[in-house]
């Protein structure tokens, strides 16, 4: 088993790593708490079942998967079967799934009676590698991703890599477009190792090799308002072209792999992201012309007043944050 330790000034809390690790949560977990299990209606019954049969008490909501489905209907739908189950404040919340399903239940745990407890199951690659650490929670809406939210860190953090195995191998690509980001910013030989090693045979040290560079940056910054921003590399345009369809065409990691090809400008190092991305199937063209997603960019979160800040990457490895003066 692997462990971290993430620092945060609401609590710390301790990210765990280990195959099969579902076979034995009820040695992580309280069996006189009640939980509340979300997860979405994608996720293999197998692990549903491990965790409901490791938590005796609890209630089991399920919602439709896809990102266009954290919404605010869903929040209100969740919030509502709470209620009505007279869940308390010392119940606990499961975030079960991928990046979507923790952002959801992450933001209802954070809201819910003012803040009840939570703590993170991730099942997905992009969400074992990302989301899961940094206490980012929110919803999105037509206007842009994520831009109803707050910080709010689970309590702990449980990953089976194992879960991996059932993972389609579209969003096990998908994932591995933020692994490829932490070796852009900061980095070079997890880059390399990426580009020329067989990731998969050894996923148990990738997650945490790529949790150990986040953590970093959120215990430095942990609001995101500085250093943590380098974390966005490629999310600019990435965000940008998911509002744009919708939260339907594209996964957040392909997104994200286009904006990185994208914003880089120096040929030798985009010649190498092209190459590392290629080799996980990961989209690398802008299918929309800029000028249709000003809109969407101009929205972005980072952008102050006249000024948008952008991740540039001029060596792999290396990241600096710079304000463009312009918009899109």
């Amino acid at each position: 088993m692997q462990r971290l330790e993430i620092r945060s000034t609401l609590r710390n809390y301790e990210v765990l790593i280990e195959n099969g690790l579902l076979d034995h949560l009820d040695s992580h977990l309280d069996p006189a708490v009640f939980y509340v299990i979300v997860a979405d209606d994608g996720i293999p019954s197998i692990y549903v079942d491990k965790v409901a049969t490791a938590v005796p008490n609890h209630v089991l909501i399920r919602f439709p998967a896809g990102e266009s489905n954290k919404n605010l209907a869903q929040f209100s739908r969740i919030v509502d079967i709470m209620i009505r189950q007279n869940v308390k404040r010392d119940a606990c919340v499961i975030a079960l799934g991928g990046g979507l399903t923790g952002d959801l239940a992450g933001f209802v745990a954070s809201v819910y009676l003012r803040g009840i407890r939570l703590i993170h199951i991730p099942t997905t690659l992009i969400a074992q590698i990302d989301s899961c650490i940094g206490g980012k929670v929110g919803i999105d809406t037509l206007a842009g991703k994520n831009m109803i939210g707050s910080f709010y860190p689970p309590e702990k953090v449980l990953i089976d890599p194992e879960t991996l195995r059932t993972l389609p191998e579209r969003h096990r690509m998908n994932g591995m477009a933020e692994m490829i980001k932490y070796g852009m910013i900061a980095d070079k030989d997890l880059f390399y190792r990426i580009k020329n090693e067989d990731v998969f045979s050894s996923m148990d040290y990738f997650i945490h090799r790529s949790l150990s560079i986040k953590k970093r940056f959120i215990e430095a910054d942990e609001r995101d308002i500085g250093i943590r921003q380098s974390l966005n590399f490629g999310h600019t345009i990435g965000h940008a072209l998911e509002a744009y369809f919708r939260y339907e065409d594209l996964l957040h990691g392909e997104a994200v792999a286009i904006g990185m090809a994208t914003i880089v400008s120096d040929p030798s190092v985009r010649a190498e992201l092209i190459a590392c991305l290629n080799k996980y199937h990961l989209p690398t063209e802008n299918p929309v012309p800029m000028d249709k997603l000003k809109e969407f960019i101009n929205r972005d979160k980072k952008s102050r007043k006249d000024l948008l800040k952008i991740v540039e990457v001029s060596e792999i490895g290396t990241s600096v944050i710079v304000k463009s003066q312009f918009r899109f």
